[in-house]
């Protein structure tokens, strides 16, 4: 069946994919290089960058070394140009084939003190963007927190004015831009400020207007999300059609998240089916339903890469998952993946997929030989345990949620061959205040403190790009997945 379905699903893209504009979508890699300007010694040795996979919501992070002068210099892959998070620093468009070349302040914060250098298209991307954002929206921030719900509706239309002027010029090619700006640069820069009034409008209604501020799980029966996102049909092809929206400036990853769980939730969660494993039929009446609630026309590009983060969610194809549902489920998904950008990433996702549980399984190798050295440091007290692992920090709400919840569990475990261990960013957790909240709460278990520079080797080894990040490992020191601690116990 697995063979069939495979042939099926490659035969049904394989013309699809021609189609795809190179320039805009072709993988590659790209140089970042440049300087940090005062370094301090024992800091900033190394840059960690995040780069994203938009089709199956997946980030990668890597390490550049820092030398001592501040200098550095690192080739990145792309699945095609994007934005991409240099911690520390800030958001950044960076173009396939492309170098960008930087200058950071380490006196300044987050993005203060980062200096664009040259005219590369990158460059040139990165250094017209806070103009032209400021052109239109001045220097205020469009989501706005707390806000009365009374004053949600008006707030709202306001932002749809603001992306109607923002298409006008973009159709009209009145972008305040520079003479002889590049196509390429106009598309990138005009989805990434047409993407700001509509990311706000999605985070204003999801912090302000749902019940008790509901910020993971939205029931779409009780939302009302067809009245609030009236918006979407006349501007269809703009905001859920429109594939430069995955070039947005300031992390696409971001906003693709936010149509995901905030305006296209029931295809997220298909919550009108009774099925765990849904086929083409089951798609197509969630999909259905959802256009008719908002009076869409068609399975937008939005809605498609909805359906291929289904398709690779992270439970649905862990070491238990069983390889006929998760290419029964491929398979289901794939006659609405019309869209030749988003076949041919699926395809090769699930092509990936094939090759770890079907071919020869791959080793997995860290690219980050200082976060393995930090990380057997760290465990090597608690060998023959079977050990919890939780990166976490005080900034996190859901971290501190986690941590709430897992009291009573650590409490009843305290006796048993079993360790809890916190892992937190002494700069971003002061330890006098984290042990303040900590004890004030009763949070037992192992907690430890790293440097921001240990922190970074970790996430690369980990690849977890932001807490909450949990690993489990047995007794044996091998980590594990789709287990409960008492089954490790037992082994």
């Amino acid at each position: 069946m697995k063979k069939t379905i495979i042939t099926i699903v490659l035969a049904i893209v394989a013309l699809t994919v021609q189609a795809i504009d190179a320039k805009l979508f072709q993988s590659g890699t790209a140089v970042l290089k440049g300087r940090i300007l005062n370094k301090p010694a024992g800091e900033w040795n190394t840059l960690s960058v995040n780069t994203f996979n938009l089709f199956s919501d997946e980030e990668q992070t890597l390490s550049i070394p820092v030398a001592a002068d501040g200098s550095f210099e690192g080739t990145i892959p792309l699945l095609h140009s994007q934005s991409i998070r240099v911690i520390d620093m800030d958001f950044m468009f960076l173009a396939v084939g492309d170098t960008l070349e930087i200058t950071k302040d380490a006196t300044k914060v987050d993005d203060e003190g980062l200096v664009y250098v040259g005219h590369s298209t990158s460059a040139t991307i990165n250094q017209l963007w806070p103009k032209l954002r400021r052109q239109y929206f001045g220097d205020r921030k469009l989501f706005v927190l707390g806000m009365p719900k009374a004053e949600v509706p008006a707030w709202k239309q306001e932002m749809v004015r603001l992306m109607d002027t923002i298409i006008a010029d973009i159709e009209a090619d009145h972008l305040p831009l520079p003479v002889g700006t590049s196509d390429f640069v106009k598309e990138v820069l005009g989805a990434s400020l047409l993407a700001e009034p509509f990311w706000a409008t999605m985070e204003n209604y999801r912090y302000n207007m749902t019940p008790e501020g509901t910020l993971y799980i939205l029931n779409p029966d009780t939302a009302r999300l067809d009245e609030y996102y009236d918006f979407l049909a006349a501007r269809e092809k703009w905001l859920l059609d429109n594939p430069a929206m995955l070039f947005r400036v300031q992390n696409s990853d971001n906003l693709i998240n936010r149509i995901e769980y905030y305006a296209l939730i029931e295809l997220v969660y298909l919550r009108s089916l009774k099925t765990d494993h849904p086929d083409t039929q089951d798609f197509q009446r969630v999909l259905q339903k959802v256009n008719t609630q908002y009076n869409l026309n068609h399975v937008d590009l939005m809605h498609q890469i909805v359906f291929s983060h289904y398709a690779f969610r992270e439970d649905r194809i862990d070491e238990n998952s069983s390889p006929d549902d998760v290419a029964a489920t491929f398979s289901a998904i794939i006659p609405f993946l019309n869209n030749p950008i988003v076949a041919k990433y699926a395809v090769e996702r699930y092509r990936q997929y094939v090759i770890s549980r079907e071919g020869q399984p791959l080793q997995e190798v860290s690219n980050s030989p200082e976060g393995d050295a930090i990380f057997e440091r760290i465990i090597a007290p608690y060998k023959g345990n079977v050990l919890q692992v939780h990166f976490w920090g005080m900034y996190c709400g859901p971290c501190r949620a986690d941590m709430l919840k897992e009291r009573e569990r650590v409490e009843q475990m305290k006796d048993l061959p079993v360790r809890f261990l916190y892992i937190c960013d002494e700069k971003d957790s002061p330890r006098e205040s984290t042990e303040q909240w900590l004890q004030k709460n009763n949070i037992k278990g192992e907690h430890i403190y790293v440097t921001h520079e240990e922190w970074k080797f970790l996430d690369a080894k980990f690849q977890f790009y932001a807490p909450p990040f949990s690993v489990v490992f047995d007794k044996q020191g091998r980590q594990r997945k789709g287990v409960t601690l008492e089954q490790l116990l037992e082994e």
